[in-house]
């Protein structure tokens, strides 16, 4: 069992002394056929490793029914949004057949984190390029699968209309996220960025475009969506404190979604290569960032997975009444 960390992409090419640091919070785990890892709405109590057997991920649809999302083969994670977020388990995982492998405890991990032992700082970081390419995958079935309601679809956004704008660190610390930073962390922070107006139906990103920056919401709200022929199908929207086009950002490929200002907004707009040093070289603005980041990362994982399901249900009742 001690060897199922090394077999695992996400920890592939830690070292010997990280694998240990690892191994020493890990316990086995083992499930029967049919029998139900962890359900939708329970606490999250750690990563699974899956060494052996087949996993099934499914979410809840409208009228409680559920959607299949992906299955876990041995040498794939389950259940890493623990590592992230303390919020509840956002699926639920059955057993396909008779599995086993490693549970890594939050608490433990998060407490080597805080401590920033090298195993810990790695496999976060991991992780988030991990959530964000399941993300992706999750916007590319949408993309293949989403039946919108006519009532859903949003006009498309005008061309580019941001402009240069000021601001004051205040603005950042009304944030939350940033309000443990001092006046010299926070002009750090600003120096790392540009602040932009953008008036609302302004385009901020189109889909398909490289991601050159990561775009921070101060005021107003930037809505996530795909294009559907001259009209967009809304995701989410983001609101202030949030980050625009994270999955982009963190995994380095194409925006999968549109961005564009719902409504007038003040936005925070970071190059690629800023981010990805905060990424590698923690230091106090790169924690307040990415601890926001990492929660985001979840919330959008999860919006994903709701749209979805609706998105399933309504392909169902399509398909019934048509039947019918």
């Amino acid at each position: 069992m001690d060897d199922a960390l090394e077999q695992v992409a996400l920890f592939a090419g830690l070292n010997a002394v990280a694998l240990a640091d690892l191994r020493g919070i890990a316990r086995p785990f083992a499930i029967a056929r049919g029998e139900t890892l962890f359900r939708q709405g329970d606490p999250p109590t750690g990563l699974f490793v899956v060494e052996r057997g087949l996993l099934e991920i499914a979410t809840r649809m409208p009228g409680d029914e559920a959607a299949y999302v992906s299955r876990i083969a041995p040498g794939e994670v389950v259940g890493e949004f623990a590592m992230l977020d303390d919020g509840p388990r956002s699926a639920t995982v059955t057993a396909v057949e008779d599995s086993a492998g490693l549970l890594v405890p939050a608490p433990s991990f998060a407490a080597m984190l805080l401590e920033g032992r090298a195993c810990a700082v790695a496999a976060v970081d991991r992780l988030r390029g991990l959530v964000a390419s399941r993300t992706r995958a999750t916007l590319e079935r949408l993309a293949r699968t989403s039946l919108a309601e006519p009532w859903e679809l949003r006009t498309a956004a005008t061309p580019y209309a941001a402009e240069p704008a000021t601001l004051e660190f205040e603005t950042f610390r009304a944030l939350g996220a940033f309000a443990t930073l001092s006046d010299g962390e926070g002009a750090e922070l600003l120096a790392a960025g540009t602040c932009l107006a953008a008036a609302r139906g302004s385009s901020l990103v189109s889909a398909g475009e490289a991601p050159e920056h990561a775009l921070l919401v101060l005021r107003g709200a930037v809505r996530a969506a795909f294009a559907r022929g001259d009209r967009h199908e809304q995701v989410t929207i983001h609101g202030p404190g949030e980050w625009a086009g994270l999955v982009a950002t963190i995994d380095s490929r194409e925006h999968p979604l549109a961005l564009s200002a719902a409504e007038e907004s003040l936005l925070f707009r970071v190059p690629a290569q800023t981010f990805a040093c905060w990424r590698s070289e923690p230091g106090l603005v790169s924690q307040a960032v990415l601890g926001a980041v990492d929660r985001q990362l979840v919330r959008d994982q999860r919006r994903a997975n709701r749209h979805l399901g609706r998105a399933i249900a309504l392909e169902r009742f399509n398909g019934s009444a048509r039947a019918a």
